[in-house]
């Protein structure tokens, strides 16, 4: 830019620091635009025409302030729980603060490791964890953390929530990822799928991670049964026949005690007054 087309009081290192805005936004309306499937850094630098050093580098510290997150098994880049948060889908973060004192009491109770998840777009979103008092050595979930729909016993719980053909739409979309990152085909998921609605819990084995068990169930006011999933883990060796059942009973027992009407007429006062 020519000193004399150049704004007052705009300088040299300004113009240059406004470049570097303007390719950071680049780099998260890219993002946003393939949220649900994801996208790659190799995808995402031809997209929006930047060398693909130039683009690693902006989205490791996007994933880094936690408004990007990335897949580490498809290597893709999804919308991060601080955009949720600065935007309209601020919502979801009181479902967290409406659920947190049902999380405690579990963690308390069962002394395992607690999440809440919620479903966006194919995959389930976990937005909070409470880390229990017994030792569960496994890199699980992190806030922030994203999976298919399907994968895990709270993101199964969300999945079997889910109504036809919905459901099912689903889990054709992310067929491609069971099988190559989690050795689960259709049929697979469709059993399992069954299996959560008979039961109204799911139940992980270990498909994710070895030496990791989970059980699972959705949770949700009438209109919407399936709004999130409560989780619970546990290790092999805790997670005998008299053990699940307990975990089991201790999800029904909770979940069963929320009041919904409280959280629908609470949602519908925030609207009215934002």
């Amino acid at each position: 830019m020519h000193d004399s087309m150049r704004p007052i009081g705009v300088s040299k290192q300004n113009v240059a620091g406004t470049q570097s805005v303007y390719r950071a936004i680049a780099i998260l309306r890219g993002v946003a635009r393939h949220n649900e499937d994801g996208i790659t850094a190799k995808r995402l630098a031809e997209e929006i025409d930047l060398t693909l050093g130039t683009t690693h580098r902006l989205l490791s510290a996007f994933v880094d302030e936690g408004l990007l997150t990335v897949d580490h098994f498809t290597r893709k880049y999804h919308l991060g729980l601080e955009i949720y948060q600065m935007g309209s889908a601020a919502r979801i973060f009181y479902i967290t603060q409406f659920m947190e004192s049902t999380l405690q009491k579990l963690r308390d109770f069962t002394g395992e490791t607690v999440f809440l998840l919620i479903r966006s777009g194919r995959d389930s979103l976990c937005l909070r964890r409470v880390d229990g008092t017994l030792p569960l050595h496994a890199l699980t979930l992190l806030e922030g953390s994203r999976r298919p729909l399907g994968v895990g016993a709270g993101g199964l719980a969300l999945l079997a929530a889910q109504p036809e053909p919905l459901c099912s739409r689903i889990v054709a979309g992310n067929l491609e990822t069971y099988q190559e990152y989690f050795d689960l085909d259709a049929d697979d998921l469709h059993r399992a799928i069954a299996m959560t609605r008979l039961a109204s819990v799911s139940l992980n084995t270990g498909q994710v991670l070895p030496g990791v068990r989970a059980v699972g169930m959705a949770a949700g006011p009438e209109t919407n049964p399936g709004l999130c999933a409560v989780s619970i883990a546990s290790t092999d060796r805790r997670m005998t026949a008299t053990h699940q059942r307990f975990l089991e009973d201790a999800l029904r027992a909770e979940l069963g005690q929320i009041d919904w009407t409280v959280f629908e007429i609470e949602q519908q006062m925030k609207g009215e007054t934002s």
